[in-house]
């Protein structure tokens, strides 16, 4: 692990300028070749983004193992046993499985989401495994399933918009409310034995006119450069 002679800042054995202070660092010992101004800036942000990941790494897994562990202490302390607390950690440590690949997994972000996807799965069949129960293959497993699912063709809609302004926003609005929809249909089946929506018809409701009024927005100023400025798209 190298130091950065000006901030102090760790970086990485491949690292030639340091990421915070675009200071030039030495190679294995030897100064490197000059490169030219486009391949340097492109280098540095590529440092910089992933120092970005580590540091948002580090911060997300000290959160995470923060509430696994109060989850737990608070749990055996009441009760003397792992309780409720299962379903909070089982949360955790699918969110700590997706964080992890994400950041040690450089790739399109969705196969990540995909790895995270296989990986959430293993971890399930684990937890059924090892509690006896059927909640996280009846419940948690479909629900994880769909979740991803929906990010994955969110992701593959996104990439194939050739204009891309408030028009993301308002798919993302839409994804929302299928998520929602989709989420209580597997709760209440689980639950009640028969899909009967409630809450997410509210939610799907109150989406529903935003959605509109954004790509009401959307159209209307696609075509006008000077709108566009005004809203950003």
């Amino acid at each position: 692990m190298k130091i950065c002679p000006e901030c102090g800042v760790e970086l990485d054995e491949d690292m030639i300028t340091c990421p915070l202070c675009d200071t030039l660092v030495s190679y294995n010992g030897n100064r490197p070749e000059k490169k030219n101004a486009q391949s340097r800036r492109q280098s540095n942000n590529e440092d910089r983004k992933h120092v970005m990941q580590r540091i948002l790494w580090q911060i997300t897994m000290v959160l995470l193992l923060s509430g696994i562990s109060a989850t737990l202490i608070i749990n055996l302390s009441i009760v003397g046993k792992i309780t409720w607390a299962i379903y909070p950690i089982t949360i955790c440590v699918l969110l700590l499985g997706y964080v992890s690949l994400m950041a040690v997994w450089r790739t399109r972000f969705i196969f990540q989401l995909s790895g995270g996807w296989l990986i959430s799965t293993l971890l399930l069949v684990i937890i059924g495994q090892y509690t006896r129960a059927d909640w996280p293959l009846l419940l948690a497993l479909p629900v994880v399933s769909s979740v991803n699912i929906i990010g994955i063709l969110l992701c593959l809609l996104l990439a194939k918009l050739k204009r891309k302004g408030l028009n993301v926003l308002a798919i993302v609005f839409v994804s929302m409310a299928v998520l929602c929809l989709v989420v209580e249909s597997i709760l209440s089946i689980y639950f009640k034995g028969s899909i009967k929506l409630g809450w997410s018809v509210i939610v799907a409701a109150c989406l529903l006119p935003v959605t509109a009024a954004i790509l009401f927005m959307y159209f209307k100023t696609r075509n006008n450069p000077e709108l566009q400025k005004i809203f950003h798209t």
